[in-house]
């Protein structure tokens, strides 16, 4: 059984590779550096180096392989996400098609039902669009909640103002997920391949943590007498992103994904599958402590 690991090194990837490496697979793992491969290639994966967008390349990663973990990594470099998010999924559903794969884990988000409306999720819903138009392959779709990681961003805001806030009103739930959950799911499906046709699954985390009780929670683990949670209006948070090194036409993006989210469009369906055990808790103390301490 040979797998392929797209986005090898980040951290839903890295997990899925880990976990699979684990077994008696054989795993090829593709990112842009042999440097940052180097590691798994020591635990026993074949490296590939390559770009996701260079179709030939990835037809020749993919040749040979009956499984797949597929994603769209973040690139800020790129002059428009939107086009880049399709030339990656364009280039991967090609190569897939051609390669004779038969079982495919994508990750994707909640919102990724929508065509529009949803900011960089709009690429997702192209990307499993596409995968499930492949005949004879079968897909699974993580539609994952949002990445705890993501706070790693509000660390500087916490630091130097003591505040933290986001887009949204401070009650809004959010289904917030730890990534090394997304990767162990997908490892075990894959492991597994219990899936046939075209196939969505939501993760989603342990609950749905509202702004508020995640401003609690951080300034607890940080030893804060208070973090007051603030609601930015779309505008202020575009300045923000932006002050803070972000293209504009990103940060463009993820207004409209947060105005998404206050109208709705975000919605998911939460069950005893979607439910993964990462709690916010553990996270903050075991990872974001330690780099808000650091700064």
């Amino acid at each position: 059984m040979i797998y392929v690991i797209a986005g090898a090194t980040g951290n839903t990837g890295s997990i899925v590779a880990q976990e699979l490496l684990k077994t008696d697979a054989q795993v090829r793992v593709i990112a842009r550096s042999a440097d940052k491969l180097a590691p798994l290639a020591t635990l026993g994966a074949e490296p590939f180096v390559g770009e996701l967008q260079d179709t030939e390349a990835m037809k020749r990663a993919f040749a040979g392989a009956e499984a797949a973990y597929v994603m769209i990594p973040p690139n800020f470099g790129v002059s428009n996400f939107r086009t880049y998010q399709d030339s990656v999924t364009d280039s991967l559903a090609d190569a897939l098609a051609t390669s004779g794969v038969k079982h495919v884990v994508s990750l994707s988000s909640v919102g990724a039902n929508r065509e529009s409306g949803v900011g960089p999720i709009s690429g997702l819903n192209y990307l499993e669009k596409q995968l499930d138009g492949i005949p004879d392959m079968s897909t699974l779709h993580l539609r994952a909640g949002f990445f705890m990681e993501n706070i790693f961003g509000s660390l500087a805001l916490i630091k130097k103002m003591g505040i933290y806030g986001t887009a949204t009103a401070a009650s809004a739930p959010w289904p917030l997920i730890a990534t090394h959950d997304i990767g162990h799911f997908a490892a075990q499906r894959l492991t597994a391949l219990n899936f046939n046709g075209k196939n969505v699954q939501y993760l989603l985390g342990p609950r749905d943590v509202t702004g508020q009780e995640t401003a609690a929670i951080l300034a607890k683990t940080f030893g804060l007498a208070q973090l007051p949670y603030v609601q930015f209006s779309l505008q202020e948070m575009k300045h923000g992103m932006v002050d803070g090194g972000v293209p504009e036409h990103f940060a463009d993006l993820y207004c409209e994904l947060y105005a998404g989210f206050n109208n709705g469009l975000l919605d998911y369906h939460r069950d005893a599958e979607s439910t993964t055990p990462g709690r916010l808790e553990v996270f903050a103390m075991n990872a974001l402590k330690p780099a808000f301490d650091a700064m």
